[in-house]
């Protein structure tokens, strides 16, 4: 993290464009979402400020990015990141515009409306997945904080279907499912490094139940003991 005193003339006054943000316009609250000043420079990246759920960790973040000189919103869920593609901006008062029109109910679609799924997936067999006995709310240290009842739109048409996390280890298991292959899929993340497996490869729920009966525990059991095998 670089010391605010490094920070070059340029950064120094793009920092202060946002402190001289009234944040007035953005509620304080969004569903479990509080307001949180950030202020950090992270290698290219400014982090002005976001807003985070305490119980999940989950965050979205307002900054600017050095490499493709954009401001842009992120969603950090701790196991993985989504850009907001409505947010992503080369000019700061159209992005803070666009922000404080935008911001909240992208944050309540992302994460608060999680139940209500695009028409392209209504009806699909995990939206109907009796998955209580396969995916249990914990294990060992993990707890289930996505459930196929409230997937999370993710990247390319994925979405996640169902994420055990162990926070203090910061090692997890992802289940997506993509709507454009109509296909099911995992990926595990060790101490937050991704890795793809294939053991749960899979074209229907009940072959992915399956997978997950023979599978998920052994993962779960092994993630955080040494390095993670691709």
């Amino acid at each position: 993290m670089k010391e605010l005193a490094e920070l070059t003339e340029k950064q120094k006054e793009r920092r202060q464009a946002f402190l001289d943000w009234d944040l007035s316009g953005l509620p304080e609250t969004i569903g479990t979402f509080h307001r949180k000043r950030i202020d950090r420079q992270e290698g290219r990246i400014y982090y002005a400020f976001g807003y985070e759920d305490e119980e999940t960790g989950w965050e979205a973040r307002v900054l600017f990015d050095e490499e493709t000189m954009d401001y842009m919103v992120k969603f950090y869920l701790r196991m993985y990141t989504i850009t907001e593609i409505e947010l992503i901006h080369g000019d700061f008062d159209g992005f803070r515009r666009d922000v404080e029109r935008l911001l909240p109910t992208a944050i309540t679609r992302e994460f608060l409306q999680r139940d209500r799924v695009s028409v392209l997936v209504k009806g699909r067999a995990f939206t109907q997945w009796d998955y209580a006995e396969v995916l249990p709310p914990s294990y060992d240290g993990y707890r289930l904080l996505i459930s196929p009842d409230r997937p999370l739109l993710g990247l390319n048409g994925s979405y996640i279907i169902a994420e055990y996390e162990n926070r203090e280890k910061n090692t997890g298991i992802l289940f997506f499912y993509n709507m454009y292959r109509d296909e099911y899929y995992g990926e595990l993340r060790d101490r937050g490094i991704p890795g793809i497996v294939h053991e749960y490869d899979a074209r229907t729920v009940e072959e992915l139940e399956k997978k997950i009966r023979l599978h998920l525990k052994k993962n779960l059991d092994k993630l955080g003991t040494g390095p993670l095998e691709r």
